[in-house]
């Protein structure tokens, strides 16, 4: 039947529906319409992504807090550096003004300062022996006694020497320097020592042979020697003595110990003092100081 015919012709003519569209489809469509090659579309998909992307700039305001920051940050350090600096110099001179004050001949445990101006003999002996009695420190601890002027500062070693020696022969006291030093040394029991420094050995060994007939008067109330030692007619109170490569002149009470004995331990160094423990441990500490100053 005809009619039949020409409706099936033309759905037969109908172009056929795509059922799914695709990114590929699209691309391939758009070729055929516009005569575009497939580089040109790459490149025209890299720049709507490029256009797409945001460009951060830095606000002005964190920029000027940056600067800011950078600023104190600089000064901050500079303040810790001088700090430093000036913490360290304070330091120094505080050491310096620490070792001047308590530079002596050995090392010490404690300090007592004794002003010597208008001092009497009587008085000078007295304040010795009273820190001796009160010196309450361990064995081998020195008590240092610092004799100075109305000023404060170390009285010369003549004056101390002709306060509480003043039958010391003259030219004796001259040859001493002023680098001196009375102490109370902590052994057995506590006993006075005086370290005295010369620049003339020969001259201070032959005014101590000479002193010595009156050693026992100068310094009798000081070391505490009896005084009945000095009745002896002989003359010959001190006798020569060694210990440990030193020698010592020695003088011995009635039980036959020493009293009072004296020894120069080096050529410039002479250590009085009442028994020969304590002239050891001077000594010992006498050599460390040396290595130390």
């Amino acid at each position: 039947m005809p009619p039949e015919n020409s409706e099936q012709t033309k759905e037969e003519t109908k172009p056929p529906v795509k059922s799914l569209r695709t990114y590929r489809g699209d691309v391939e469509e758009a070729i055929q319409k516009n005569h575009f090659s497939a580089s040109s579309i790459l490149v025209a998909e890299q720049s709507k992504k490029k256009d797409g992307l945001l460009e951060f700039e830095t606000p002005e305001d964190a920029k000027a807090r940056n600067k800011f920051y950078i600023i104190i940050g600089s000064i901050m350090l500079l303040l810790g550096v001088m700090t430093v600096g000036a913490m360290y110099y304070l330091k120094s001179q505080q050491e310096v003004v620490i070792e001047q004050k308590t530079k002596t001949l050995i090392a010490f445990s404690e300090e007592k300062t004794i002003l010597i101006a208008n001092i009497t003999r009587d008085k000078f002996i007295t304040d010795i022996l009273s820190e001796k009695n009160s010196f309450q420190l361990p064995v081998n601890s020195v008590l240092y006694l610092n004799t100075v002027d109305s000023s404060g500062n170390p009285e010369k070693a003549e004056n101390v020497l002709s306060l509480f020696a003043p039958q010391m022969p003259a030219s004796l006291v001259r040859s001493f320097e002023n680098k001196y030093m009375l102490g109370i040394y902590s052994f057995d029991t506590n006993e006075p020592f005086l370290i005295l420094i010369t620049d003339d050995f020969a001259s201070s060994f032959s005014g101590m042979l000479k002193w010595e007939k009156d050693m026992i008067s100068d310094l009798g109330k000081l070391f505490l020697i009896p005084q009945k030692i000095s009745t002896s007619t002989t003359g010959l109170l001190f006798k020569d003595e060694t210990s440990k490569n030193k020698d010592l002149r020695v003088l011995k009470g009635d039980n036959g110990k020493p009293v009072l004995l004296y020894s120069f331990i080096d050529k410039n160094t002479l250590v009085i003092t009442t028994n020969q423990n304590i002239l050891n441990a001077i000594i010992g500490k006498y050599n460390i100081s040396k290595q130390v100053r």
